[in-house]
């Protein structure tokens, strides 16, 4: 009897249902990869968006804090000192720097943000290394530098000041300052002649008038912290969208009472004003980053400032 054997070739590769099966099992793993993926990436935009507005915020309030505080410093921390101001009041670019007496500001209107100006001289003051034969005569200096033509300057010895404008200065060849009246830069002096002779116990600081205000970049549009002087605006710290500012009124000196009030508070007198509480709101620049509104993040943050040159 003849036996007959039957080869059964075995199955091989993938049926269609297993192929579509392994195609939505995998198509779930990448979704999820996807969605971590997704949510690592807008975790990593919201940490590193948080980090600048804290960086942006606590940057402008340093810069603020750094300079209001040194708010009317005119050489000497008496507020008595007769300052004469010398400069050509007619002439191109003047600033009346005691006019306003070292501090003063604007009130936003509505939503708009506040400004704050503040006069005086810079703390770096350079000595005088010779006596005036004449209140004509140049100032001889221990040191030009940073000192160039048509810097405005205080020069004082504590008991009385003047205001001027160097007419010619060569720092690199020379430590005499000239304050000639005249034409020679702007707006000028009225007058060569100071208000007395001073000698080598005076300073001669550098002379300012600076203002802090909220201003949009006309290239971007993003809100910027500015600082202007002589006319020209600064972008210092972006993303900083308000700035809200109080002053401190000392309103009884014998128990020191005092009352915070906005610029344009009815009776409030800026020459009694001995500090600065001052609120800034900043911004991110990413727009993905917060669930509501326009989802950008804000921070707010505060400070009150003692103006050192008007306390004990």
């Amino acid at each position: 009897m003849k036996t007959i054997h039957s080869i059964r070739t075995r199955q091989t590769g993938l049926t269609l249902i297993e192929i579509l099966v392994a195609m939505v099992i995998s198509l779930i793993l990448m979704a999820g990869v996807l969605q971590i993926f997704q949510a690592n990436r807008q975790s990593f935009a919201i940490q590193d968006s948080l980090s600048r507005v804290q960086e942006n915020g606590r940057t402008a309030i340093r810069i603020l804090t750094e300079d209001l505080r040194i708010a009317d410093f005119w050489g000497c921390r008496s507020q008595d000192i007769e300052i004469t101001d010398n400069l050509n009041s007619g002439g191109g670019g003047y600033v009346d720097l005691l006019t306003n007496g070292g501090i003063s500001g604007t009130n936003g209107t509505g939503t708009n943000p506040d400004s704050i100006t503040i006069e005086g001289a810079r703390s770096n003051g350079i000595g005088v290394s010779a006596a005036m034969p004449t209140t004509a005569a140049v100032l001889h200096v221990s040191s030009g530098a940073g000192l160039q033509q048509s810097d405005i300057l205080l020069v004082t010895d504590c008991v009385q000041g003047d205001i001027i404008q160097i007419t010619n200065m060569t720092p690199a060849t020379s430590n005499e300052i000239v304050h000639n009246s005249g034409s020679a830069v702007s707006p000028g002096n009225s007058t060569s002649n100071l208000s007395q002779i001073y000698d080598t116990d005076a300073m001669v600081f550098q002379a300012r008038q600076t203002t802090y205000s909220i201003i949009n970049d006309p290239a971007s549009g993003e809100p910027f912290l500015f600082r202007t002087e002589g006319g020209v605006p600064v972008e210092l710290v972006e993303g900083i969208e308000d700035l809200q500012i109080e002053y401190g009124e000392l309103v009884d000196a014998l128990n020191g009472d005092m009352r915070y009030v906005p610029a344009d508070a009815a009776g409030l007198n800026m020459d009694q004003v001995r500090s600065l509480r001052i609120t800034l709101v900043a911004h991110s620049t990413a727009t993905n980053v917060a669930t509501s509104g326009d989802g950008r993040l804000r921070r707010t943050f505060s400070s009150t400032i003692s103006i050192r040159n008007r306390n004990p």
